[in-house]
C-alpha cells in the first residue's frame, strides 16, 4: 500500500554546486608521518568561489524544471522564483500530490 502512496510524493531540494573547490568537509587518510608530504597537503581556496544555487523537484513519473536561483534563497525569493511560477503549475498537471518541501 505504501507503494502507491509513495507514486504521488513530488520531492524538492537545492544544490549548490562550486566552480572551483569543494564548499564542504573534505576528510582525508594519512599514514603516521605523512602530515606535511606535498602528495598529502590540499591547498584551499579562502576568497568566494563562484558558483550556482539550482532547485529541483521530483515526482514518480515527472519532475520539475530545473531553476538557477541568483544570489541567496530566502522565503521571499523561493515563493517568488521557484513555488509561484514552477511549483504551483507543476502541481496542478498532477491528478493527486503530496508536495515535500525540506524545510530547509
Amino acid at each position: 500500500m505504501w507503494e502507491a502512496e509513495w507514486k504521488g510524493v513530488v520531492l524538492t531540494d537545492e544544490s549548490r554546486i562550486c566552480l572551483q573547490h569543494h564548499d564542504g568537509p573534505i576528510r582525508v587518510w594519512r599514514h603516521r608521518g605523512e602530515r606535511m608530504l606535498n602528495s598529502c597537503v590540499m591547498h584551499s581556496y579562502t576568497g568566494s568561489a563562484p558558483g550556482i544555487m539550482v532547485w529541483d523537484g521530483i515526482g514518480y513519473h515527472s519532475r520539475t524544471p530545473l531553476v538557477r536561483i541568483a544570489g541567496t534563497l530566502n522565503s521571499h525569493g523561493y515563493i517568488s522564483e521557484v513555488f509561484e511560477p514552477v511549483v504551483l503549475p507543476y502541481l496542478q498537471g498532477l491528478a493527486t500530490a503530496i508536495f515535500q518541501q525540506d524545510n530547509a
